[in-house]
């Protein structure tokens, strides 16, 4: 049986241009708001750690955001964004 502080954490391995990046998301117990914090491994050795600055009310609104801040962090870092 999952107990409870189980369902509410859930882990999101990705990558975006070859580049691996982790993710937790995590829900609060008390408030049911999500949050999330992760690092990105780029392939030159250099790692980065990053988490939410906010609070979201699904965990599908948490896990997009990561997302999408994990792939602007990657495309930052590779100068991909300036074209």
């Amino acid at each position: 049986m999952i107990n409870n502080e189980q369902r509410s954490r859930y882990r999101v391995t990705d990558s975006h241009r070859n580049q691996t990046f982790v993710g937790m998301l995590k829900r609060d117990r008390d408030t049911d708001l999500w949050t999330w914090k992760g690092h990105i491994d780029f392939i030159d050795g250099h790692n980065v750690e990053f988490a939410s600055q906010r609070c979201f009310t699904t965990k599908t609104e948490a896990e997009d955001y990561m997302r999408r801040f994990a792939c602007d962090r990657i495309d930052n870092r590779l100068s991909l964004n300036r074209f």
